[in-house]
């Protein structure tokens, strides 16, 4: 998704135009300038965070003798400016595509039980998207636990959640839940059941049903077994007794030992 806000600055000379777009919570801006008649080149070049991620240049030669040479240029600059700008959002929206069809990829691999080509695969997208933070996440849960390397798996789904945290600075902890999720399972692959714990339930703290969590908690034995074993645990009785219980243990001195 792009959203653009435009705005036209005009000098003497040379011209210029600027604006700036956001496409998926990251900010670049576009400036289209005439480097001067020596050159006779237009010049557009799109930053992000301060450094050049796309340019491009023409030739307006074939113009210098034309009467009409001022008005030429500036309409020269802004079709080059405007379609510069379209082309770099089509570009990124389909580079999102190409990501999202990795991730069904590498979904469809580890129901497959193929972990080992999943994981190559995320390679091979991290190569493509660098420093990413939803592919570094599920790399480094796949790191820690197909490669048995519980350490460095840690290490890069904690790296993926601060990256995520400076990419999107609001809003980030809609997409806390998974990367949660992906750090609790290193942690258990590192038998660091403390640490999984923590990470789980921090996720749950932005999707409190999130179904793989609460499953990843449950195998963990959070929750206690229902009083009357061969009842559901949503029967009444169930419900009662464990209300009971709780009460008991909230009173002073009945707490556990």
């Amino acid at each position: 998704m792009a959203s653009k806000s435009s705005v036209r600055i005009v000098s003497k000379r040379p011209p210029e135009f600027s604006s700036n777009v956001v496409i998926d919570n990251t900010s670049y801006h576009i400036q289209t300038e005439n480097l001067g008649k020596k050159t006779c080149r237009i010049a557009t070049r799109i930053y992000q965070d301060g450094e050049i991620v796309f340019s491009r240049d023409s030739d307006y030669s074939h113009i210098l003798k034309l009467a009409d040479f001022d008005t030429k240029l500036r309409s020269m600059m802004e079709g080059q400016h405007k379609s510069a700008t379209d082309f770099f959002v089509r570009e990124q929206a389909s580079k999102q595509k190409q990501k999202s069809e990795y991730f069904e990829e590498v979904k469809d691999l580890l129901k497959k039980g193929k972990g080992d080509s999943a994981l190559a695969l995320l390679e091979e997208a991290l190569g493509k998207f660098p420093g990413d933070p939803f592919l570094l996440s599920y790399y480094g849960c796949l790191t820690a636990i197909v490669r048995n390397r519980p350490a460095e798996g840690i290490s890069l789904c904690i790296e993926a959640i601060k990256r995520l945290d400076e990419t999107i600075p609001f809003g980030s902890e809609f997409f806390h839940p998974v990367f949660y999720l992906n750090l609790g399972r290193a942690y258990l692959k590192a038998g660091k059941k403390k640490e999984a714990l923590n990470a789980l339930r921090q996720g749950l703290r932005n999707d409190a049903d999130n179904k793989e969590i609460r499953l990843e908690l449950a195998r963990l034995g959070t929750r206690r077994k229902p009083p009357v074993p061969f009842l559901k645990r949503s029967n009444p009785i169930n419900k009662y007794i464990g209300m009971m219980l709780s009460t008991g243990e909230s009173k002073p001195g009945s707490g556990r030992k």
